[in-house]
């Protein structure tokens, strides 16, 4: 499931930063990983998206965000909630998301700055979400967006004084 979240939000995101992404090679299957990863062919990437940013220790997180120049798309997943759909004898994951996309402000930038911030940030992010909403692949038993997706503005003074919007939603993963 973590992977596949990797492989679906990488899509979106330029091939120069991605390659930034994968920074400590290690082993074979890392290095197998990041060449599925920069090989894949995609026609979504987003012009404007500097860095990718995916995972859950709040730790690691702050350390790379903190190093990011530039608009960053930061995937945090956060706990899977599984029942057992009797009617049809299967079992659905809902994989609880966050997506952001944002970008360090230095704390003498004025509010028409971060206003154009703004902008840029919520137009990147619904381009993902009218996306999301198409990508459905039922064969595979994946539904990227089950609605509602709620989108905020995002303001963090801890992870290099980031700006921009987040959106929170459920990933549905059916298994057989």
């Amino acid at each position: 499931m973590i992977k596949e979240l990797f492989r679906y939000f990488a899509a979106f995101v330029p091939l120069k930063a991605l390659e930034k992404t994968f920074q400590l090679p290690a082993g074979k299957e890392y290095q197998d990983f990041r060449q599925e990863i920069i090989s894949a062919e995609s026609d979504r990437r987003l012009d404007g998206i500097d860095a990718f940013i995916l995972g859950a220790d709040q730790e690691k997180l702050s350390q790379r965000i903190s190093s990011v120049s530039g608009t960053f798309l930061f995937v945090e997943y956060a706990r899977i909630t599984s029942q057992i759909n009797s009617k049809t004898d299967r079992q659905d994951n809902r994989l609880r998301v966050s997506v952001t996309v944002a970008v360090p402000e230095p704390d003498n930038l004025d509010l028409v700055s971060c206003t154009l911030n703004q902008e840029r940030c919520l137009t990147l992010i619904k381009s993902i979400r009218t996306h999301m909403r198409d990508d459905d692949d039922l064969k595979r038993g994946i539904v990227w967006m089950d609605f509602p997706a709620t989108l905020t503005v995002w303001s963090s003074k801890a992870l290099a004084n980031s700006h921009g919007w987040s959106m929170e939603f459920d990933i549905l993963f059916i298994e057989n």
